[in-house]
């Protein structure tokens, strides 16, 4: 049976979808997010009995297994997926946790943000993001605002492109794809 996260599909259309970087980072964790869970739960649950008292309260956002960054660890310890998947879905986190406390003044233009996301595996994979600020310099008005536009709809769809990528790889890797 292959992973497929309840809204798998809206996520990934609301991610190439969003207006801002602070949508896309997290509306990009939600998708992994889900996909871990999915994962998780096509490995523990087995039995219904065992699902009701055992796995769901594990689980639970409040439960042990609630955290992302405690899930992927599990996983990797089990060898569900890679150490190249673990470290981009922890990036992925501590995007998130950038982009909440930023909120909207999160850019595709930040060098710390841009220095993240070429991390990611991949993403190096797909194309790396570059951003020249020095090419900013002369622009005004619509010129800039195109330029800018341009830029965030690139690194979107490398955000799309990146995240369809690892949740690929995290159902093939566990021979889970039809």
């Amino acid at each position: 049976m292959p992973i497929n996260p309840e809204h798998e599909t809206e996520l990934l259309e609301a991610l190439s979808e969003a207006d801002s970087a602070y949508e896309c980072l997290l509306t990009a964790y939600d998708a992994l997010d889900d996909t871990v869970d999915a994962l998780l739960k096509s490995i523990f649950f087995k039995d219904d009995h065992a699902v009701k008292y055992v796995v769901d309260p594990l689980l639970t956002n409040d439960g042990p297994l609630g955290e992302i960054q405690v899930r992927t660890k599990l996983l990797l310890g089990l060898g569900s997926i890679s150490k190249q998947i673990y470290d981009d879905i922890d990036i992925f986190v501590t995007l998130r946790e950038w982009a909440k406390i930023q909120g909207s003044k999160v850019s595709f233009t930040e060098v710390d943000v841009l220095f993240e996301l070429n991390k990611i595996n991949a993403i190096k994979g797909i194309m790396p993001i570059e951003f020249d600020a020095d090419l900013l310099q002369g622009m005004s008005g619509a010129t800039l605002e195109m330029f800018l536009s341009r830029h965030f709809k690139r690194v979107r769809s490398t955000l799309v492109l990146a995240v369809t990528d690892i949740i690929t790889q995290l159902c093939r890797e566990n021979d889970l794809t039809s």
